[in-house]
């Protein structure tokens, strides 16, 4: 059975773990408010969507606010 430091040193690499995806996705929030986006369904392809769909995004942003 593994001893309490250890199993404190699992968990805190869990939760530092989480807060890290916390963060990203955060990021990725307040960008899109900053951005203007209203309707994600329209934009998510656009190359300058602050959401991460980098994988679909177009080559060509267009003009004027992102979404």
């Amino acid at each position: 059975m593994a001893g309490l430091q250890e199993r404190a040193a699992a968990k805190l690499a869990e939760v530092d773990a989480k807060i890290a995806d916390l963060a990203t996705i955060r990021t990725a929030l307040v960008a899109a408010v900053e951005a203007g986006c209203d309707d994600l369904t329209v934009r998510a392809f656009s190359a300058c969507c602050p959401i991460p769909f980098t994988e679909f995004a177009e080559e060509n942003c267009h003009a004027g606010p992102c979404c």
